[in-house]
């Protein structure tokens, strides 16, 4: 009897003891600081940097030639179109002297003009006898007493420099229109350092019967 209620006993107290045996080994491990990991975080931006931006638009920006030096019809339309707005002042500069040594001159030549043109009698055509005749003179704003000779030598003059304002205009277009074309190829050239060199092998048959076998290198420039 005695053995078998010991052995009820000890049962009983086994069954006891397991659940809390149990309850201990499912409980979690403790997280060491080093171990424990924190969840990453990013920062998107929205806005895109305007220098990325301008690049790129620079950069998808391709002139046709043609149309720049067609569009130089108009002083400084070459330049406009290749976006080359940093040489505007320097085409406005060479037309606006051409136009103003034009100015200067002509006003000057009508002066002498002017009195070259009393010298004769416009109804019949004859000199008018006149030996002297007066002339103004702008730069010093007074009239000046000169000869026949001496009106003649200034009415070449300031005509010749007037004719060399129109021929100032027709230069500064002209070279207006080629500084836009050559400006308009150049931004289309590929500078790159990329040539492509080709190594290929070259069979030529000279005035020899033989066949000759040769090696030929091959650069190309083309875009």
């Amino acid at each position: 009897m005695l053995i078998g209620c010991l052995a009820i006993c000890y049962g009983s107290n086994a069954q006891d003891t397991l659940p809390v045996t149990a309850i201990i080994r499912k409980e979690k491990p403790l997280i060491r600081p080093g171990q424990l990991k924190l969840p990453e975080v990013r920062l998107i931006s929205s806005q895109v940097p305007a220098a990325a931006d301008s690049s790129a638009f620079r950069a998808s920006f391709t002139p046709v030639p043609k149309k720049a030096t067609l569009y130089s019809i108009v002083p400084g339309g070459g330049q406009i179109y290749n976006r080359d707005y940093w040489k505007l002042p320097l085409v406005y500069a060479a037309f606006g002297g051409a136009m103003y040594m034009i100015r200067w001159n002509t006003l000057r030549y009508h002066d002498y003009l002017t009195a070259y043109l009393t010298s004769y009698n416009l109804d019949t055509g004859q000199p008018s006898g006149k030996t002297e005749y007066e002339v103004y003179v702008r730069g010093k704003k007074t009239y000046y007493t000169l000869s026949l000779d001496n009106v003649k030598r200034g009415k070449d003059f300031y005509r010749r420099y007037r004719d060399w304002g129109y021929a100032l205009i027709g230069a500064s277009f002209a070279l207006a229109a080629i500084e836009a074309n050559v400006a308009a190829h150049l931004k289309t050239f590929d500078i790159s350092d990329d040539l492509t060199f080709k190594i290929e092998p070259s069979f030529r048959q000279p005035l020899a019967p033989a066949p000759a076998l040769g090696v030929r290198l091959v650069f190309n420039f083309s875009r």
